[in-house]
């Protein structure tokens, strides 16, 4: 009761950011030891739930209510900050790092400041080679973090509020870092340690294997390539990448076996001591270096406190129940860092040893070889469906999908990487330390089966996922009560019909509801930062995506799977039926491209030009390879019907746009609903619109998609003018480096009575055209702070 209380707690304060009074907490626990000495439990238990349930909440404080730190230095104008890194650095995937410092002084133009509060640096291009307590000076400009205000999106804010982290920094190079001074300290020296060791393993194995066993033995994940990555997640096994509790629990029992085969040589140790006890507890300290040493993930915490717990009741002879060390590991971790409960990993590393532990039925010992080896499988595949069947709704909801193959890719991977890489690969390291010659060899073993891994891993990726179903926070919590009555209800006959119940509500809601067909035209200009994406309901229902959003100045920007795919999950969008493209510049182009790969298609369409470009070779190898049909648009030609709406494209005309210049060959069309149009207008300028308004293909409209997004060479007063809109949607980044939308556009348009909407400050903006030419304008999920 306690551990479900502090959770209630820790919960109410995350979604309604409720805190009681301080001094409540004495108050209660005044109250609780009162009624400790009653003879009633519930009187007892009653007080003690609500003494946690109020620690949950008041423990989030430092968190989402810091005091006022660098947030008054956040600004365009740069600053020279000086401060203390205070974990290791994170290598991205894209060549960058994310720092952590404590920062102690920010100088300004004016004055030196002795500030104090936890920084995140982004290095875009750099792996920065700094450790925990070194000093460094640079030159940044701060910024308070913000959502985007898009469906589906994580809320980034809140995650690094958690850490905290409430304002940022950029620098452009690893080198912009000035190293002031080296740290000191055990912490700093054992993260040298880790970067030898993976220095070491990426000197042995340079290739994605190396990448491979650096994640497994010192949880740096950083040198495995991303399609790896999502092989391995996509067949059901990226758990394998992570150090979890599976990994700690075989680097501590290949610990116990060797140090026990070492003590068995003494005769007078194996005579006058009891071996087994006595060599858990020297293994401790080693685990706890390796936790350290692996960076101290919450997976990995949580096992090492377990298996603390488990050594210490054997020691004293006790009885170990795995549901209580369960919980007890999780209340020491949330003691101690109660916002590890919103922590990803610290969930699906619980409930995946939960379901274990409650889900995986007993077998009896066979008395043969092959027998043993029969209970062996059968217990890897059975405890495989236990951890999948606990966690699925909760992989479900974070990352939109559920492996279909997981199980066959757990019996086959799990051999292979947890108990031959594992062991191989931490033996290398232990005997690095000692002779590379032999470690060099052990970790080429443990390659090779990293390599075979791969090749399975590779071929199995190949199988569809599961992607129809989209939990909501009710269904976590259904899925957690599930689990809550298999362990905890004692009657045999409530505990089946009450977890039968809560598994058919799970399926029910797992069931997409039928959309009705309003015969209303529904857009979303959803807000990706600085680029173009919208997103369009037909009146039948259909979908339609133009373009796809992107960054402009960096090709790695995941876009497409960080922001586009939870969007449509959340939008309960399984397909699109009509996928357009207006030009190839990236801001447009990159979520198109994943889209094409990853997700259902129905149809693509583009103007010759567009089709033609430069950019786009590898989008239309895409296209080729899934089979999708291209439709070549054709201004001049009669409208294309799609899905209850009429699309007629009005530009580029053949021999009049110039084909060199993407934005002003940028398709420009109208979509037409009834009385209501839409026009979207790409990246033109104003040469493009003194063309159309020259060929007469403007006409009034309901509402205008702002070109270039709010660029001052667009919009210009003729053509406000000629189209008449009764609002426009602008698409930018907050903040954009490129200051848009331009004042000189935001003047034009409120001249002519234009409202605006901008998704760089309301978010996400929907529009409800209506067939009478009726447009309803909202931006109902905005900006999250």
């Amino acid at each position: 009761m306690p551990l479900a209380a502090l959770i209630a707690g820790l919960a109410t304060t995350h979604l309604f950011e409720t805190f009681p009074p301080p001094w409540c907490l004495p108050a209660l626990l005044g109250l609780t030891l009162c009624t400790s000495f009653l003879s009633s439990r519930v009187t007892f238990l009653v007080p003690l739930a609500v003494l946690f349930f109020a620690w949950g909440q008041l423990s989030l404080a430092p968190f989402l209510r810091p005091q006022p730190g660098l947030e008054g230095f956040a600004s365009d104008r740069p600053v020279v900050i000086e401060g203390v890194l205070d974990a290791r650095p994170e290598a991205t995937s894209t060549g960058g790092s994310r720092v952590y410092l404590q920062v102690e002084r920010v100088s300004t133009d004016e004055r030196d400041f002795l500030e104090s509060g936890r920084l995140l640096v982004y290095v875009k291009e750099g792996r920065a080679r700094l450790h925990i307590g070194d000093r460094v000076k640079f030159v940044s400009r701060l910024r308070v973090p913000r959502n985007l205000g898009l469906p589906g999106e994580s809320d980034w804010v809140r995650r690094l509020a958690y850490q905290q982290v409430h304002v940022t920094g950029f620098v452009l190079a690893a080198e912009d870092l000035v190293l002031l001074r080296e740290g000191a300290g055990w912490l700093h020296d054992i993260d040298l340690l880790a970067q030898r060791l993976g220095n070491f393993i990426m000197k042995v194995e340079p290739g994605p294997e190396g990448g491979v066993l650096k994640a497994l033995l010192l949880g740096d994940r950083a040198d495995v390539p991303e399609q790896l990555q999502e092989a391995f997640a996509r067949s059901g096994v990226n758990h394998i990448l992570s150090i979890s509790g599976f990994h700690v629990g075989i680097v501590f029992l290949s610990l116990c076996q060797f140090l026990y085969y070492l003590a068995r040589r003494s005769e007078w140790l194996a005579l006058h001591l009891k071996l087994r006890p006595l060599i858990m507890l020297a293994s401790l300290p080693m685990v706890a270096f390796y936790l350290v040493l692996s960076g101290q993930a919450p997976a990995t915490l949580r096992s090492v406190l377990m298996i603390c717990v488990v050594v210490a009741s054997l020691q004293m002879k006790r009885e170990v129940d795995p549901v209580h060390t369960i919980m007890l590991a999780a209340c020491a971790i949330l003691f101690a860092a109660p916002q590890l409960v919103f922590d990803v990993s610290f969930q699906l590393s619980f409930l995946a040893i939960w379901g274990l532990s409650v889900l995986t039925p007993t077998l009896p010992a066979s008395p043969d070889k092959a027998g043993r080896i029969m209970r062996w499988v059968l217990l890897l595949l059975i405890a495989s469906a236990a951890a999948i069947a606990a966690t699925s709704v909760h992989v479900a909801y974070y990352f939109q999908r559920v492996s279909l193959v997981g199980l066959v890719a757990n019996l086959l991977v799990v051999p292979l990487m947890g108990y031959g890489a594992v062991v191989l690969g931490f033996s290398a390291l232990a005997v690095s330390c000692l002779w590379k010659t032999p470690a060099a060899v052990l970790l080429q073993l443990a390659a090779a089966l990293v390599r075979w891994s791969d090749l399975v891993v590779g071929q199995l990726s190949r199988a569809p996922v599961f992607t129809g179903y989209v939990p909501g926070r009710l269904d976590l919590l259904l899925a957690c009560l599930v689990l809550c009555v298999i362990t905890f209800v004692k009657s045999k006959g409530w505990r089946r019909t009450t977890a039968l119940v809560l598994v058919v509500g799970l399926v029910v809601r797992a069931v997409p509801a039928a959309q009705a067909m309003d015969g209303i035209l529904r857009l979303y200009f959803l807000s990706v930062g600085q680029g173009d994406a919208a997103l369009v309901r037909l009146p039948d229902g259909k979908w339609m995506l133009v373009d796809g959003g992107g960054n402009a100045t960096d090709s790695d920007t995941r876009v497409g799977s960080r922001l586009l795919l939870p969007a449509l999950r959340a939008l309960s969008v399984r397909r699109i039926d009509y996928l357009v493209l207006s030009h190839g510049h990236p801001d447009h182009l990159q979520g198109v491209l994943y889209l094409a790969a990853n997700f259902e298609i129905g149809e693509f369409l583009a103007e010759r030009q567009t089709l033609a470009a430069p950019e786009l070779p590898q989008l239309k190898w895409v296209l080729a390879a899934r089979e999708v049909p291209v439709r070549e648009l054709v201004t001049g030609l009669p409208p294309v019907q799609v899905g209850g709406a009429q699309l007629e494209p009005l530009w580029p005309v053949a021999g009049i746009a110039s084909p060199s210049d993407a934005n002003a060959s940028s398709l420009v069309f109208r979509l037409t609903h009834g009385r209501s149009s839409v026009l979207f207008t790409g990246d033109i300028g104003v040469r493009e619109e003194r063309e159309l308004l020259e060929r007469g293909a403007l006409q009034r409209c309901t509402l205008l998609k702002v070109a270039h997004h709010g660029s001052r060479y667009s919009s210009s007063d003729p053509f406000v003018e000629a189209v008449q809109p009764a609002a426009a949607v602008i698409s930018a980044g907050y903040g954009n480096a490129f200051h848009l939308p331009a004042a000189d556009t935001l003047v034009r348009l409120q001249r002519h009575g234009v409202t605006i909407y901008r998704t760089d400050l309301e978010g996400t903006v929907e529009a409800a055209c209506k067939a009478d030419g009726s447009v309803i304008l909202s931006s109902p999920l905005g900006h999250f702070n």
